[in-house]
């Protein structure tokens, strides 16, 4: 797999825990996932992500949509929760494809976790604070 392939897809995992961390408003999973000593224990901190935000697709309170920054259209995850003011994440959560191929990282080297976490929470604060990616 090249360099570029691994980054985007550590890229969409980074959105998708920091999905998780806006939308539970608990940066727990983050945490537990940036520091995962095992492939098992990444394994298992994913899966709960997915989890946490399949509910908010259920519910309607996480969307994929375009986002207009500068005239220019980008792909977003937006995520509006009750009587809350929504915030974006430009970007895409991960494929199943981009999951396997990154359980598949993980099976080599767990430092992994560790970037897309440490990713996941500068995506968070960032958006938390109004910017854009």
């Amino acid at each position: 797999m090249d360099e570029e392939k691994i980054e985007g897809i550590v890229r969409r995992i980074a959105n998708l825990f920091a999905t998780t961390y806006l939308y539970s408003e608990s940066s727990m999973l983050v945490d537990r996932f940036a520091n995962a000593l095992s492939k098992e224990a990444v394994a298992k901190v994913l899966y709960d992500a997915q989890r946490i935000v399949q509910m908010g697709l259920d519910r309607d309170e996480i969307k994929s949509d375009i986002v207009k920054i500068k005239e220019k259209d980008y792909p977003a995850i937006v995520i509006t929760k009750e009587k809350e003011k929504s915030v974006q994440i430009i970007g895409y959560l991960p494929t199943d494809q981009d999951v396997e191929d990154f359980l598949s990282l993980i099976e080599k080297d767990v430092y992994y976790a560790r970037k897309a976490g440490a990713l996941a929470m500068s995506i968070a604060n960032r958006t938390k604070l109004g910017g854009s990616q």
